[in-house]
């Protein structure tokens, strides 16, 4: 019988356990930080969000929010004052995809909150990310809804997913 040691990893504000044995990890000399091509196209409260250079994508495909067993997409690209930041979950029961979404432009926050689970809190606005895949990468459709009514619609792609790493844990 294999064991293997569970990791908490904290990502977009829910717990994630992972197991440590199977998590991919870079190769030897490369950053857990690696930047990667991040283009965000997004129409946010009623102004325009443009984002392309470089940020942060990653993917655990055996990842679990709130006891359920999911697989994570996560991006975030920060300029400044401006940031975006979503966190998508597909689980693996197929119960239907959930996501964080926080876009800072502006000097104004949006956020749209659509996890569900035990002890999960309350759902903040509404609203669906689709993603497709495209070689290493690829591109979420977001059509949200905030708290307060502001809609957040358009793309965010990135060129190519690293692993997650754990964090934190016991």
């Amino acid at each position: 019988m294999r064991l293997s040691a569970m990791v908490g990893v904290a990502l977009g504000g829910a717990v994630v356990f992972t197991s440590v044995a199977t998590a991919q990890r870079p190769s030897p000399g490369t950053p857990p930080d690696d930047k990667v091509g991040v283009n965000v196209a997004l129409q946010v409260g009623g102004g325009s969000y443009q984002f392309n250079g470089q940020g942060s994508c990653t993917h655990e495909p055996r990842g679990y929010i709130y006891g359920i067993a999911a697989k994570l997409w996560r991006v975030q690209q920060n300029e400044g004052q401006r940031s975006a930041v979503l966190t998508f979950w597909s689980p693996a029961s197929g119960s239907g995809d959930m996501f964080s979404l926080y876009v800072t432009s502006g000097g104004k926050s949006y956020e749209t909150n659509t996890v569900k689970g035990k002890d999960a809190g309350a759902t903040k606005g509404s609203g669906s990310v689709t993603f497709a895949p495209a070689g290493s990468g690829g591109t979420f459709t977001v059509n949200a809804t905030t708290a307060d009514g502001a809609k957040i619609s358009g793309t965010i792609k990135c060129d190519l997913f690293r692993p997650a790493i754990a964090e934190g844990g016991n």
